[in-house]
């Protein structure tokens, strides 16, 4: 199992309707609209790193209203 978070800026006034998209996917553990450089920290699981892969790049980057992301990997 992968954990990892996800920081994800988000167009100004879009970031609630992204954080209700996040939290509806199945992988997100947990998701928070935050202040600073980021809109959006969501914690995931993925069974491995291919499928955390896709989940970023294929489900989240492709959201609507989702720009910039970022993944940091749990390692322990």
């Amino acid at each position: 199992m992968v954990e990892a978070y996800l920081l994800i800026t988000t167009p100004a006034g879009t970031a609630r309707s992204v954080l209700s998209e996040i939290r509806d996917l199945e992988a997100t553990r947990r998701a928070n609209v935050i202040a600073g450089e980021f809109d959006i920290i969501a914690t995931v699981e993925a069974a491995d790193t291919q499928e955390l892969l896709v989940l970023v790049t294929e489900e989240i980057q492709s959201l609507e209203n989702v720009g910039r992301t970022r993944t940091c990997v749990v390692l322990e």
